[in-house]
């Protein structure tokens, strides 16, 4: 990217959608059988994805591609997949984070190679594309970045300035022979007594706590039903994280509360099972599904409700224990020492958040507080 920038093709002279297809089916109709959708950067399209859906309706055509800068792809890559799309292409020109800032002239590195670890997890082949230039020397005097075979499946290897090597195809969730994402074989490990608890808290603005405290509200009993959802949601927590095991579970205890001084509702689930891998993510779907009931139930009156502090707060049993030192909580609900702990009972951790608005000059990039 130049220091002086690069002037930008006004919209009305950008191709529609429609004149997208029009021309894709033209080709097709020629004998053309791949597509790729390059640029510019096509991701800054919010059309992109039905652009590569109506591609995809074309019978004949065998291919539907894009190249990308990669800085979109975590929130956009599982909607293209579904849309059907079939190659990625990558620009990166460098595995240096500074050097990268340099050479493009904003940051994002870290996401591009977010993007890339996602592809290769949801079964892409990802093709990255790098430009060697003489007078910035991109990727160093040095073999920087290369693309190669491990155990049949591409992999992508880093050099030099990131301190060893490290190859995307040996990630927990992809197959080290095909590259595809894989659930982790816990075959190998001991099953024991598992003990996960979760919190999340919900501010509804003092109209709705009056209508939750006297059971006004024409959706009815939200607490009563959001401790529902939560348990059923803990029971299909495989159902709805991809590659998380379906754990038989042996208990699942969730406490809805209302906090009438702080206008909040308080959600703690503690999750328990007899297996070879924890339930942590059992209780913190638990919290999270319970918390968007809140919201459902709560939305006809206002939609200034903000969901929180979504945070596992213990978790017991596997290789791996943790405990969260640091919190707050309410006075009925008292936080012991490791020591004094009581097992049925779950602290209520808050910790502050921040209510300014997000504000960025640049479209389409997700910030994260």
């Amino acid at each position: 990217m130049p220091a002086e920038g690069v002037p930008l093709t006004q919209k009305e002279r950008l191709l529609t959608s429609a004149e997208v297809i029009r021309l894709a089916n033209l080709f097709v109709a020629e004998g053309v059988r791949k597509i790729r959708l390059t640029g510019g950067e096509p991701t800054v399209r919010k059309d992109l994805t039905e652009i590569v859906g109506q591609l995809k309706a074309n019978p004949l055509l065998e291919s539907v591609g894009i190249t990308t800068n990669g800085l979109m792809l975590t929130r956009q890559l599982v909607g293209l997949q579904r849309a059907g799309l079939d190659a990625l292409n990558i620009s990166l020109d460098t595995l240096r984070v500074a050097r990268y800032e340099q050479i493009t002239r904003r940051k994002g590195w870290e996401r591009v190679i977010a993007g890339i670890d996602l592809a290769i997890q949801l079964g892409y082949r990802p093709k990255v594309n790098c430009v060697l230039m003489k007078e910035t020397a991109a990727l160093a005097t040095t073999p920087f970045v290369k693309s190669h075979r491990l155990s049949g499946a591409p992999a992508l290897a880093a050099h030099g300035a990131l301190g060893g090597v490290r190859h995307y195809s040996s990630l927990s969730h992809v197959d080290e022979h095909t590259g595809r994402a894989t659930m982790v074989d816990v075959d190998d490990k001991v099953s024991t007594k598992r003990v996960a608890k979760a919190q999340a808290t919900v501010y509804v603005g003092p109209t709705i706590a009056a209508l939750i405290e006297n059971n006004e509200l024409k959706k009815g009993d939200v607490l009563s039903i959001s401790q529902m959802a939560a348990i059923v949601a803990a029971k299909k927590t495989s159902d709805l994280i991809p590659l998380c095991h379906n754990i038989p579970l042996s208990s699942i205890k969730v406490e809805t509360s209302l906090n009438s001084s702080t206008n909040e509702v308080h959600i703690l689930a503690k999750v328990k099972c007899d297996g070879k891998t924890g339930v942590e993510m059992e209780a913190l779907t638990a919290v999270s599904v319970a918390a968007l009931t809140v919201y459902d139930m709560c939305k006809a009156v206002s939609h200034e409700i903000l969901i929180k502090n979504i945070m596992l707060v213990e978790k017991t049993g596997g290789k791996s224990e943790f405990y969260r030192k640091q919190f707050t909580h309410e006075p009925t609900l008292e936080t012991r020492t490791m020591e004094s702990r009581e097992p049925d009972r779950v602290p209520v951790a808050t910790r502050g958040y921040r209510t300014d608005p997000i504000v960025t000059t640049e479209p389409f990039v997700p910030m994260y507080i």
